[in-house]
């Protein structure tokens, strides 16, 4: 690993390098991502930051990579997508708290997977239960309700206006395909509340699961949930150059310096904020910086949140709506390192990032949005679910999770969010393991007094709204797609 300069004149060094022995303490909610017993990555001349994960998280962390290891040689280190090629799988689901692993299937397992469960390392547990569809009969059930790579619209009676697939996604026991829908009220519109008393909304989705089970061919679950928010912000009122006032002397999350790192936050074509995802190279050498499609607009040039530095300008040729991903063109390069902590933090501390992995339902995972900050406190409650973003866009492969109430007061991430990274910590804590972009959010909460107007980056432009759930595209998805390579800092 190598030591990093160029970051605004002064010279960096990894957290895995800077090393001293600090007692183990309760992580702050934002900041639940901090390397374990070690002091931050600085800058020269910057005091260093005395944070340390909980101890909880790190016992978590390090079940969850057995468990991880253990489901990828079941899927055969297939994505979550791609597992459906396995016969009779239908998903696997990990629980780091209880050291145990579930695993659904049609039919008998074969004699490869079984003999995995058979030498299961000391003190993990597994069971296989029976399903009823595999990933296979969901993944074909779901192509019949897809019209041009979108969800058609239904029509469950002549006496109702068209109904819009929210998401689509196979339950996890294989039961069958469940489907969220609501009023469609337009790209970007949605209902704040049911406008259905509870009968009638329960009618509607009888009715609905009737018209689904007829187009699919299999059972399916109607359930009434509005289209899913939109996380990122625009100030309407573009102004690249915004200073806020701050003289940004060294790189830190609000305030990005080269070689640009993700998490960092940016000023979008359109005003608002956004966050950097990933360094990733692409299919002719060309280092860029992720974020999400929906974010661009216009010109296509975006700024430091902060500052209002030049960045780069997006990349039209580098892009995929399915996976809600834009690489940014850079005038300078980009890293292979993740902003961590709370959003307003100023000593720019940041981790390597040393690899990707796949995802598992009850996997934690930790989002990294440039507005609201780190938050490891989500909980994976599906993969492989097709959503609908509220710019319209489908995007067929996200993973979806939800905050727990520890260590955090159940917050995934914060509106302006988008395009952040997904990761994992590794390593005792001191890397991260990319695993997805945030796309869209789910179900509004009230803010904790940790994120308020002076911590959320944007928050004196606009109250902080904060969100329970997060959906994701993994990073695989995305690499794959758009024949990436991820750049890594190890």
């Amino acid at each position: 690993m190598r030591t990093r300069t160029n970051k605004r004149g002064a010279a960096v060094l990894p957290a895995a390098v800077i090393v001293a022995v600090l007692p183990l303490i309760a992580a702050t909610p934002s900041a639940g991502a901090a390397a374990p017993d070690q002091r931050s990555t600085v800058k020269k001349g910057s005091p260093a930051a005395h944070q340390a994960t909980d101890p909880r998280l790190i016992a978590i962390q390090k079940k969850q990579q057995v468990l991880d290891q253990i489901a990828g040689d079941i899927t055969e280190g297939l994505s979550e997508f791609d597992r459906a090629k396995i016969s009779g799988f239908t998903e696997v689901e990990v629980d780091p708290n209880h050291n145990h692993l579930s695993l659904h299937w049609k039919g008998t397992p074969p004699e490869r997977v079984r003999r995995i469960l058979t030498h299961l390392p000391s003190g993990v547990t597994a069971d296989v239960l029976p399903a009823r569809y595999s990933k296979a009969d969901l993944h074909e059930a779901r192509t019949k309700l897809l019209h041009a790579g979108k969800p058609i619209a239904l029509h469950p009676s002549s006496t109702t206006d068209p109904i819009r697939i929210t998401s689509i996604a196979g339950a996890n026991d294989g039961s069958g395909l469940e489907i969220t829908y609501d009023e469609d009220r337009g790209v970007g519109h949605r209902d704040r509340k049911d406008p259905l008393a509870r009968d009638e909304r329960n009618t509607r989705s009888s009715r609905i699961k009737a018209l689904t089970d007829r187009l699919t061919g299999i059972n399916t679950i109607a359930v009434y949930k509005p289209l899913s928010e939109d996380p990122v912000a625009s100030n309407g009122n573009p102004q690249p150059h915004l200073t806020n006032g701050v003289a940004a002397s060294k790189a830190m999350r609000k305030h990005d310096a080269p070689p640009w790192y993700g998490g960092a936050a940016l000023r979008n074509p359109s005003g608002g904020i956004c966050s950097s995802g990933f360094a990733v190279t692409d299919s002719h050498g060309n280092n860029m910086l992720t974020t999400a499609k929906h974010c661009d607009g216009k010109d296509g040039y975006w700024h430091t949140w902060e500052g209002g530095d030049d960045v780069g300008v997006s990349d039209h040729l580098q892009s995929n709506a399915h996976v809600d991903t834009v690489g940014i063109a850079l005038h300078d390069p980009a890293d292979g390192y993740l902003y961590d902590g709370e959003a307003n933090r100023t000593d720019g501390y940041a981790k390597p990032v040393t690899g990707y992995g796949h995802n598992n339902v009850g996997d934690y995972v930790c989002t990294d949005g440039a507005n609201g900050g780190v938050h490891c406190n989500v909980v994976l409650s599906k993969v492989d679910v097709g959503v609908t973003g509220a710019d319209g866009g489908y995007r067929p492969v996200t993973d979806l999770g939800y905050a727990t109430d520890w260590p955090s007061h159940g917050v995934a991430a914060v509106n302006g969010d988008s395009g952040g990274p997904v990761f994992v910590g590794a390593n005792n804590w001191t890397t991260d393991e990319a695993r997805g972009t945030i796309t869209a959010l789910d179900r509004t909460v009230a803010c904790p007094s940790e994120l308020n107007p002076d911590t959320v980056l944007d928050g004196h432009q606009r109250k902080p709204w904060c969100l329970a759930g997060v959906y994701y595209v993994p990073i695989y998805q995305t690499l794959h797609d758009l024949k990436w390579t991820l750049n890594t800092a190890g």
